[in-house]
């Protein structure tokens, strides 16, 4: 089928994906509905006449737009035989074994809140932004001596959630070359620590929670003015 222009609810990928999620009428796009082929290790399993039966919708299998090609994320379960769920709570995607029940640790009022961090606050890394968002600047400094900022933003979790999952970054605001390292502690033990590069492509984290009382996360400066972003940090029980 060569490329058309529809009127799309908000942007189509919408209505593709979720099927009864829906967004407000705003623009005209032009896509291109040429079928492409699927090849999962080294199988064919792509889907006959590029159609896709979305729980009893049927919709293409894929579409162009801008250079980008858009699938259906449960198509994608499909091919990769992983179920796919909608979470409507979290509004989180949910692939294979990813428990529903959760919520976000941002949304949780902080036991002690680090020196002029923000919660929520829309912050861009690798040029994304994101709402859902734990914000902690950090510094270090080479003068005569060298001299760095640690500070520390605590949860309590009462021993609810057994899973922590989450990104991070430095925000793209921050000046070139900085750094911080992370650390997670669970009732006073180091449990994770990583480091963010500004520059370096976000990374992602998922840490056991399993019984923990008392969450703590530290932030610490290891080159410049960092600003960390810990973003989507999802707890699941």
């Amino acid at each position: 089928m060569s490329k058309m222009k529809y009127a799309v609810s908000g942007f189509i990928v919408g209505g593709l994906f979720f099927g009864s999620i829906g967004f407000a009428a705003t623009s005209k796009i032009e896509v291109s509905f040429d079928p492409i082929k699927f090849i999962i290790d080294k199988v064919d399993k792509t889907p006959a006449s590029n159609k896709f039966n979305n729980n009893g919708t049927t919709v293409p299998a894929s579409i162009m737009y801008n250079g980008t090609t858009y699938l259906p994320l449960r198509l994608v379960g499909n091919m990769l035989g992983k179920p796919v769920a909608w979470d409507a709570k979290t509004k989180s995607v949910l692939f294979g074994e990813s428990v529903v029940v959760g919520e976000y640790l941002t949304n949780i009022p902080p036991a002690k809140i680090a020196d002029n961090s923000e919660v929520n606050s829309l912050q861009t890394v690798d040029g994304q932004t994101y709402e859902k968002t734990l914000y902690i600047p950090s510094y270090f400094y080479t003068t005569f001596t060298s001299d760095t900022t640690k500070t520390t933003q605590s949860y309590n979790l009462n021993a609810q959630y057994k899973i922590l999952s989450f990104n991070y970054g430095i925000r793209d605001k921050s000046q070139s070359g900085a750094s911080a390292k992370i650390s997670v502690f669970a009732d006073g033990q180091e449990v994770w620590s990583s480091s963010a590069v500004k520059g370096v492509p976000s990374q992602s984290a998922s840490i056991s929670m399993n019984g923990v009382l008392k969450l703590d996360i530290y932030v610490e400066g290891t080159s410049g003015n960092a600003g960390v972003v810990i973003f989507n940090p999802l707890l699941t029980k």
